[in-house]
């Protein structure tokens, strides 16, 4: 119960953040690209804990928070990138890891993602204007060059972060794995902790009960050097009696 309050505490945590950084992004032309990439990391808080469903109605609810204070569906297209790419690139890496697939395909894949993502909002948006004629030109050429090599960069960099933030959170996460872990190990026994020291105690307790039942002569000797002990403790003991009477 507590693990699964913390992951929906996660969740919520990373819509309040990314839809402020959105918005910021929406309302100041200057930081809509460093907005998106603050909300996607952002939303990476519920994958530190594998709340993949999580992460994606964080992603939904971000979305349509965005929309509604950012002025509604009249400016989809400023969050256009957001939806259809940066948004969902943290899920896409969790998916990545989880399911094990080759990261050189898995680039490829999510280059050509990104490429298209890209040449759809120069085409339609026209939020980008340049006054160089070439570049509209060869704009497709531009963006999978340019656009490719940025985005391997910024894939690295995403996986990074995803990284610190598993750290961290498995930092403050009191009640996940790893402090039930060091629960279990403090309630272990010393012969839990170390196996190999205890079944080496073992191996020689076994080995000397096998000696004395295999040679008489030791078994002899341990016989006598028990009968010494008895007869020494015998001794000792009407010493002590012998002095009390004395003193009495």
């Amino acid at each position: 119960m507590k693990k699964n309050s913390f992951r929906i505490a996660l969740s919520a945590l990373s819509c309040a953040a990314a839809t402020i950084f959105l918005t910021i992004g929406m309302y100041v032309s200057v930081l809509t690209a460093t907005g998106y990439m603050f909300a996607a990391i952002a939303l990476m808080l519920p994958l530190a804990k594998d709340f993949r469903s999580g992460g994606f109605l964080a992603y939904i609810a971000t979305c349509l928070l965005s929309l509604l204070i950012g002025g509604g569906f009249g400016q989809i297209w400023r969050l256009f990138l957001f939806i259809a790419f940066f948004g969902l690139h943290p899920l896409v890496n969790s998916l990545q890891q989880k399911y094990r697939v080759n990261k050189w395909i898995a680039l490829a894949v999510k280059t050509v993602w990104f490429d298209v993502c890209m040449w759809l909002f120069w085409e339609f948006s026209q939020l980008l204007t340049v006054e160089i004629a070439w570049v509209d030109k060869y704009i497709v050429l531009i963006i999978a060059v340019v656009g490719s090599a940025f985005f391997v960069f910024y894939d690295w960099l995403m996986f990074r972060c995803q990284k610190l933030i598993c750290f961290y959170v498995a930092k403050i996460d009191k009640s996940g794995k790893t402090s039930a872990v060091r629960h279990e190990v403090k309630e272990n026994k010393a012969e839990d902790i170390f196996p190999d020291l205890a079944d080496n105690a073992q191996d020689k307790e076994k080995d000397g009960q096998a000696c004395q039942k295999t040679d008489p002569a030791l078994k002899g000797v341990n016989d006598e050097n028990a009968q010494a002990g008895k007869d020494k403790e015998t001794k000792d003991n009407s010493d002590e009696k012998s002095d009390k009477e004395r003193k009495v």
